[in-house]
């Protein structure tokens, strides 16, 4: 007869009453510890060398280690650079620049400063044709800004300074309909309401429904409410 195959951990839970080989959770971990217990995830890091699990990540730009390119002597070496600026200021090396210019190269700096004066020249007389084409403003308009400003001015002024500003430039008229519009007066207007009625009449006597009029030809079509009652049908009417 084959004999019993009992599990290690069955046994020795039952001889024990504690299993074995049971590894602790991080729940068992924060019961026991409390509020001492901090979330650790860097100790489950599988590295060849555990000792690097708690390094700093590098930060990766474009393939490259940020860290590579990091100088810690950057400002003593910046410091550096700006005293030997100044001491080439000091000895003239860049005031004798243009002395050292070929003939060529004077004439490419000459043509270049031409080039930038004609541009400003340029770009200065688009400036004033831009404000040149604009429609030029009647004298009406010209008095309503006039009057506007105007009544901003006072608005803005103390109330000790006594300032007068003309009525008419404050006065809005309504624009006419465009059932009056381009007629010359009252008597006019009341012409033209009577011609459009009597227009109105014979339309209105020879009129008809038309496809957009709304027309219900029957409210129960025979073709779909009549016949026999089919079979199931008499518990769903």
């Amino acid at each position: 007869n084959k004999p019993a195959i009992k599990n290690k951990a069955v046994v020795s839970t039952q001889s024990t009453g504690k299993p074995e080989g049971i590894r602790k959770l991080e729940k068992d971990l924060e019961m026991e510890l409390g509020d001492d217990y901090i979330l650790d995830l860097k100790k489950h890091y599988d590295l060849p060398n555990p000792d690097d699990k708690y390094d700093d990540i590098p930060e990766i730009w474009e393939g490259h280690n940020i860290a590579d390119f990091v100088d810690e002597d950057i400002v003593a070496k910046l410091e550096e650079l700006e005293k030997e600026e100044a001491m080439l200021e000091e000895a003239g090396v860049y005031e004798s620049e243009d002395e050292n210019l070929t003939d060529e190269q004077k004439e490419i700096r000459m043509k270049a400063g031409l080039i930038r004066k004609e541009k400003s020249i340029i770009r200065h007389q688009h400036r004033l044709n831009k404000h040149r084409n604009r429609t030029p403003m009647s004298e009406r308009v010209i008095r309503k800004k006039q009057g506007i400003k105007r009544a901003r001015s006072v608005s803005a002024a103390p109330e000790d300074v006594p300032m007068e500003v003309d009525a008419k430039f404050h006065t809005k008229k309504a624009k006419p309909g465009r059932d009056v519009s381009g007629l010359r007066d009252e008597k006019q207007v009341k012409v033209a309401k009577v011609l459009k009625k009597r227009s109105q009449i014979k339309m209105n006597q020879f009129g008809r429904a038309g496809e957009a009029d709304r027309h219900i030809s029957a409210k129960l079509p025979k073709h779909l409410f009549s016949g026999k009652r089919g079979a199931g049908k008499t518990q769903r009417r």
